[in-house]
């Protein structure tokens, strides 16, 4: 009697059943957990409501994290997760997470910081430049579009994080909106925003707190989807074989230890990217890189040898020439003076650690001492 074979399927074909049973969508740089959905404003909607809840913290480099104030640790509850993308990356011009978002060396930041040294044309360099995004976990109220159930609300930061900041530095009784049992609804305005000829975004104007009509139990957690765990993320080699464009014949520089590679890479072919308008929810490319990127067109001075000054004579022939005093204590240049963190961090090396980093004057600086 013959031995009877063993399926290659057994096991197999029961494990992907269970796999797309709680796999969600793909959403751009975002995967999506089984029936949660994505939350999206109408440009120029008016008293839009929504009700922000926390979400379970399992980052442990959570860009909020605060050990003082006990902000955004393991196992806690906070409301908001920031990240960083970079546009127009690869072939399709992808949206992809920067991997500083995680603290992790990210390739196009360091080209990006080689091309500044190199005083590249600044149209190239704005074109990676980091976005600043929010997720947020809300239920939207009064929507005709959307359940009144969790979603993940990704945002600009500059079109709501922005002016939620200051609402809250107006009144520190706002601090509560987004706990269960205390918590409060946002009733939020959004203009209607356009740059050149892109679509219209939303951009959030006025935000009022008002009381909620019904609190929430613990019990909402479950349905509230973690906000660390649903971004599509390159590794260290494969973001940046996406973004120099290889070809599939060349081999990458072999790096197994993703975090400890420091060498730029040298056999890579990349495309030029092309910058194109801001996507509908960008505005923030508009302002603040108008200040951000001036100094970058500026070289430092060549250091010159001291000037003559003038010394009279004894009597009353012409005035003498005299070289101006060799001390031997080093001058003290432009550089070193303007080296120094504005917002108390450590120069050269909290380079794209710090939310302020993104709109630091002195970020070229820091992050060439860095690299």
């Amino acid at each position: 009697m013959s031995k009877k074979r063993k399926s290659n399927f057994r096991g197999k074909v029961g494990s992907d059943a269970k796999r797309q049973k709680t796999a969600g969508a793909s959403y751009g740089y975002l995967n999506l957990p089984k029936g949660v959905n994505i939350y999206s404003p109408e440009p120029g909607s008016k008293n839009v409501l929504l009700d922000f809840l926390p979400y379970i913290v399992t980052d442990e480099r959570h860009p909020d994290r605060n050990e003082e104030l006990e902000i955004a640790m393991p196992n806690s509850l906070w409301y908001k997760r920031p990240f960083k993308i970079h546009r127009n990356v690869g072939v399709d011009n992808d949206a992809v997470i920067c991997l500083t978002s995680f603290g992790k060396k990210c390739p196009i930041c360091e080209y990006r910081a080689k091309r500044i040294r190199e005083r590249a044309d600044k149209e190239e360099t704005d074109a990676m430049k980091q976005s600043m995004r929010v997720l947020y976990a809300v239920v939207p109220l009064n929507s005709k579009k959307h359940e009144v159930e969790p979603h993940i609300w990704d945002m600009s930061w500059w079109l709501f994080q922005d002016l939620l900041n200051d609402e809250l530095e107006e009144d520190e009784d706002y601090e509560v909106f987004p706990d269960l049992e205390e918590g409060l609804t946002l009733k939020i305005r959004f203009d209607s925003k356009t740059i050149g000829k892109s679509q219209a975004f939303a951009e959030a104007s006025r935000i009022d707190f008002e009381e909620r009509d019904e609190q929430y139990t613990e019990e909402i957690l479950e349905d509230v989807p973690s906000l660390d765990e649903v971004f599509s993320i390159f590794s260290y080699k494969e973001l940046s074989a996406k973004f120099f464009e290889m070809e599939d014949n060349e081999d990458p520089e072999d790096t197994d230890n993703e975090e400890e590679e420091d060498e730029k890479p040298t056999r890579r072919k990349r495309k030029t990217v092309k910058k194109e308008e801001p996507e509908s929810e960008e505005e923030e490319e508009e302002e603040e890189e108008k200040e951000e990127e001036e100094e970058e067109e500026n070289e430092e001075p060549e250091v010159k040898s001291p000037p003559k000054r003038r010394k009279k004579s004894a009597g009353t022939g012409p005035e003498e020439e005299e070289e101006a005093p060799v001390t031997t204590r080093k001058a003290k240049s432009k550089t070193d003076e303007k080296n120094k963190c504005p917002h108390g961090y450590k120069f050269g090396t909290d380079c794209e650690e710090k939310d302020e980093c993104d709109e630091c004057d002195s970020w070229n600086e820091c992050i060439e001492a860095k690299s």
